[in-house]
């Protein structure tokens, strides 16, 4: 094909689009092995994308100074940063104003969005990529990134997505989670109880007794509670409800380790939000809650049959990604602790491993 292409994705946010942001690398390279792809990230996702292989420059936008006396200095580095490069194309996967702004900034041949992109953003695009028309709004929010790549004369394909690790990565998270109490030796299942919306929040009681009847099924079960520091008090709640005793890390574990302290659970079990995503990444098996939001546009994205979604179906539901609050919630409150552990006993056992009743123990196949 000539001389290698260069390539400019901006996806800065949130945690979950970038996830399903990242197929479009893979499929990439996997035409033009030689392409140089470089990607714009808010600050705080900057060490994720980095761990990227496929990805050669992670340009840091940062968006958290915006009101601080530094924002304007950053701003400056990062627009001088961004303006280093040509690019042959620029590709908007977020689709608003700022990022269409920052993708004018950049230099590049071809600038390309989506025809639907708000805010006015498409105004800013050198060529606009239609959404195919699909009942009921289902287009996948990963197939839909992947069609920006038609300005290439690329097909959307599917590929697998990784992220790599060192065994450096591996002795500091064992590190940092025997500091915490935990020596990853036995079996251990992940919640996050945690969401950016309560709207999109499985209800805090319920995590509470899933928890104790997790614990009553496999005592020999490490559970863990995972949140960011903003869900310290939401974890200690949830924990002072039941007495299974899981481990609480609220905000422990770097955002770019968790793909890596993932792959070593048996189970993930979360809201609809970013770290779901990083597990589904990671190839470990999930049981996620979408109530207001469908899983059919930004739901798991992994092999069939490994993850579940769940939500009660009353005809308000999806209500929309935008709104706030919610009266009743009755999308999420009708899914039972008890449907949860049955979905959970059904992933575990099945896949996972071979479970010795008698006693009460999981071993995994991989030590079995």
């Amino acid at each position: 094909m000539g001389q290698s292409r260069r390539i400019l994705i901006i996806k800065p946010s949130s945690l979950g689009d970038i996830v399903h942001a990242f197929p479009m690398v893979e499929q990439i390279l996997h035409h033009e092995p030689d392409a140089r792809i470089d990607w714009v990230a808010n600050s705080e996702f900057v060490p994720l994308v980095r761990r990227h292989p496929g990805i050669h420059r992670v340009l840091s936008f940062p968006r958290k100074e915006w009101g601080s006396p530094s924002f304007f200095s950053s701003l400056k580095n990062f627009i001088n940063d961004l303006r280093t490069e040509r690019y042959d194309y620029i590709l908007d996967a977020q689709g608003l104003l700022r990022s269409a702004l920052i993708a004018r900034t950049a230099l590049g041949k071809e600038i390309v969005g989506f025809s639907d992109a708000r805010e006015g953003a498409s105004f800013f695009y050198s060529r606009k990529i239609r959404i195919p028309r699909i009942p009921e709004n289902s287009l996948h929010a990963v197939r839909k990134n992947l069609l920006l790549l038609e300005s290439m004369g690329l097909p959307p394909d599917i590929r697998n997505v990784s992220v790599t690790y060192t065994e450096k990565d591996r002795m500091d998270l064992a590190s940092l989670m025997s500091e915490e109490g935990f020596s990853g030796k036995e079996p251990y299942i992940v919640l996050h109880p945690g969401a950016k919306r309560s709207i999109k929040q499985w209800p805090s009681p319920y995590f509470s007794d899933l928890l104790t009847r997790l614990k009553s099924a496999f005592p020999h079960i490490s559970l863990v509670l995972i949140g960011s520091h903003e869900d310290k008090a939401l974890l200690s709640e949830i924990a002072g409800r039941t007495r299974a005793e899981p481990l609480i890390l609220p905000g422990k574990i770097p955002i770019d380790l968790l793909p890596l302290f993932f792959s070593g659970a048996l189970l993930y079990i979360g809201n609809d939000s970013g770290p779901l995503h990083l597990a589904v990444m990671s190839g470990t098996r999930t049981i996620s809650f979408y109530g207001s939001s469908s899983p059919a546009r930004t739901g798991p994205f992994g092999e069939p049959g490994m993850h579940m979604t769940l939500g009660d179906p009353v005809p308000c539901s999806p209500c929309g990604d935008f709104r706030r609050f919610c009266s009743h919630q009755s999308c999420l409150v009708g899914v039972t602790p008890e449907v949860v552990l049955d979905r959970a006993l059904a992933l575990i056992v099945t896949e996972n491993m071979n479970i010795r009743k008698d006693a009460g123990e999981v071993v995994s196949r991989k030590s079995a």
